[in-house]
């Protein structure tokens, strides 16, 4: 077995260590020239993803955003009606999992048939839940456009 040089290793650490480095995010678009040919010369915007991809999130639905916290409650009733005004009130019922009292913040995103946002996502609101007690939540849209909704809860 041969010694290896202290240089060699050296080289080795530092290609390691600048690997990560060498990689750039995607742009979000790019310009392109169109092939000469094209009747429709010159550039073009062409779309890339960006960043991280993420699956669908299913809606009229309640998200959470870590799992301790989907282990800490459970979603007992989901509710949406119209309203006689023809906006969308939505309303949850949680009960805590939890040996300990806990409190979340819950919001709610009403969005139109095409999934792009009717509103504003509302303001974040802190439902306290005591160990194996219930707690609830409601929001109502003011916006007649919703379709559908996403509630999202996070630790407080």
């Amino acid at each position: 077995m041969k010694p290896t040089s202290k240089f060699g290793l050296s080289m080795i650490a530092a290609s390691i260590a600048t690997a990560g480095c060498v990689a750039q995010p995607p742009l979000v678009t790019q310009c392109s020239s169109r092939m000469s040919g094209d009747r429709h010369a010159g550039a073009a915007l062409v779309g890339h993803e960006y960043g991280p991809q993420a699956t669908p999130i299913p809606l009229n639905s309640v998200q959470f955003s870590d799992d301790l916290t989907s282990r800490s409650l459970a979603v007992q009733n989901l509710f949406a009606k119209r309203t006689p005004g023809d906006t969308v009130a939505v309303s949850a019922r949680f009960v805590s999992c939890a040996n300990t009292d806990f409190a979340v913040r819950v919001r709610t995103s009403f969005l139109t048939a095409d999934e792009s946002p009717a509103e504003p996502t509302s303001a974040w609101r802190t439902v306290y839940l005591h160990p194996h007690l219930t707690g609830s939540y409601a929001e109502s849209s003011t916006s007649r456009d919703v379709a559908n909704y996403m509630i999202e809860i996070v630790p407080e």
